[in-house]
């Protein structure tokens, strides 16, 4: 009998968090990208970014998702974190819709929705439907999940050690708050705890203040959990990491404290109010919810500048993000290509910067932002110019223009390839420095890529056919420069081990290839020159 409830049970846990997952899965795919959208549109004004953030915390359903979205944008450079803080603090009162949703009795409906979803899943072929098919599946699984959860937990009611242990954790508030922590911090989502708590409310396995304080324990719970992952995050990431900490341990210990003060100083305060309200349990727990979510929304929105202020002083953003900010594309007009291409060009030429900087890291006593961070920071600067170029290409444009365009995307590909060459050949060569044998070799490639990519890049920005002529004819395959590399991997035949060839085959090609890609970008002569 035993082993069939505690079956039951984890059968509805189980069917409950995979409709969690399902639901908040097909969310984000179908609202990420106008998330992401429509976030840099409505941010003029902290009141509309306030009721965005409601409006899309409905609809996602994923504070974490939101999270990294509002990081990468700030990344960009198209938001700043007071902007990011107002949106997550609307985003955490519309989560809270979840909870009224499933207290609705539309048994009958959900089954109706999870056979016609389940079915169409099977057959539809189309990622946009799919997501729309996933959604529906993940809401009546978690109403599925949380009837038979209850249904399995109602014969414990039966037992007298149960019956024993819940009349003894009703004296012990603390129980019901550890509780809630520790699952909490397993489920990494307060929400999801939430909706145990309502399934143990209508089983009446749960008292009223006991699944109030659940649901304040799972708040700090999954909080613990974020603290741990944020530990891996800097500068603006981290700020807007230690909002969401502040936001829900702010709620759980005002709302704990207010569970005291009305037991034990019989002041009327939550528990009396949402009685007034409503007598049903599990709708009393979505108001309780809502308003601990509220609560919390109205202190830090109100605090909003002074903790911005506090936030950036604690969690400085670091070199690699201002790397990945753009400088000139906040001023690109969307009516006008020209304007729109110039911009580009000089991003393009921060991006060439940023590459030929990559060679630093390598240097002994270097300090400064890692190889890895300034790849991923010059990444994100690419997507953002990528982006531009793409916007422009949806404008009509004179024909001149559209030529230039053209020119500008070809060189933001190769400006990407050498980018990742540049860090592979980075690598290769500070792995060969540590070979007594190679060291000679690995500083002579990183000279001469050193001096290579730095006479690039200062012959794109003279951009002369004079300077263009010499950059090609020092660097073509048959130049002196090249037959030097290629005379040190023929005389390495004193090498004594097969290891240290292949090192040395590895550096003598990297290095090859960037010249080659240098080259390559500089054979690419603007429209103007070509006249």
């Amino acid at each position: 009998m035993m082993v069939e409830i505690i079956g039951t049970i984890l059968l509805g846990l189980g069917l409950m968090f995979t409709g969690v997952q399902s639901l908040s899965s097909g969310l984000k795919q179908l609202s990420s990208r106008k998330f992401r959208k429509v976030a840099t549109q409505v941010v003029s004004s902290r009141p509309r970014a306030l009721l965005f953030g409601v409006g899309s915390g409905m609809i996602m359903q994923s504070t974490s998702a939101a999270l990294m979205i509002l990081a990468s944008l700030i990344t960009a450079g198209l938001l700043n974190v007071s902007q990011a803080i107002a949106i997550l603090t609307g985003f955490s009162v519309g989560n809270t819709v979840l909870l009224f949703f499933v207290t609705l009795h539309i048994e009958s409906a959900v089954a109706f929705i999870v056979g016609a979803c389940g079915i169409a899943l099977y057959f539809s072929k189309s990622d946009k439907y799919r997501n729309a098919f996933l959604i529906g599946m993940g809401l009546g699984l978690i109403f599925f999940g949380i009837e038979i959860m209850t249904a399995g937990v109602k014969p414990l009611r039966q037992e007298t050690w149960f019956t024993g242990a819940m009349t003894f954790s009703i004296n012990y508030p603390f129980l019901s708050i550890f509780a809630g922590v520790l699952l909490g911090f397993i489920a990494q989502s307060s929400t999801a705890v939430a909706l145990v708590a309502i399934g143990l409310a209508k089983a009446n396995i749960l008292t009223g203040p006991q699944t109030f304080l659940f649901m304040y324990g799972a708040a700090i719970g999954s909080t613990l959990f974020k603290a741990m992952l944020g530990q891996g995050f800097r500068g603006t990431s981290q700020q807007l990491v230690r909002f969401v900490n502040m936001f829900n341990i702010f709620g759980a210990t005002v709302f704990i404290l207010l569970y005291y003060i009305e037991v034990y100083f019989h002041v009327p305060l939550v528990m009396a109010l949402v009685n007034y309200i409503t007598p049903g349990l599990e709708h009393q727990a979505s108001i309780v919810f809502l308003l601990f979510n509220l609560t919390s929304a109205i202190f830090f929105t109100v605090i909003n500048k002074p903790l911005t202020g506090w936030l950036s002083r604690k969690s400085p953003p670091s070199e690699a993000e201002s790397l990945a900010q753009p400088k000139y594309l906040l001023d690109f007009k969307p009516e006008d290509p020209e304007s729109g291409l110039e911009l580009i060009n000089m991003e393009q030429t921060r991006e060439f910067e940023q590459i030929a900087a990559m060679f630093s890291t390598a240097r002994e006593n270097f300090e400064g932002a890692d190889l890895v961070s300034r790849y991923e920071a010059f990444n994100t600067l690419s997507r953002e110019v990528t982006d531009a170029c793409g916007m422009v290409a949806s404008m009509p444009m004179h024909q001149l223009t559209a030529k230039d365009h053209a020119y500008y995307q070809t060189r933001q590909a190769i400006l990407g390839q050498i980018a990742e060459s540049v860090t592979s050949g980075v690598t290769i060569i500070k792995n060969a420095r540590d070979n007594v044998v190679l060291e000679r070799l690995s500083n002579s490639c990183m000279e001469s890529l050193d001096f290579f990519i730095n006479l690039a890049l200062e012959t794109q920005k003279s951009n002369t056919i004079g300077d263009i002529t010499m950059f090609k004819n020092l660097s073509s395959g048959n130049s002196p420069s090249m037959e030097r590399v290629r005379k040190d991997y023929i005389n390495s035949d004193v090498l004594i081990s097969a290891r240290d060839k292949g090192s040395m085959l590895d550096l003598t090609i990297i290095t090859e290839k960037i010249i080659w890609l240098l080259n390559r970008l500089i054979s690419l002569v603007p429209p103007e020159l070509e006249q």
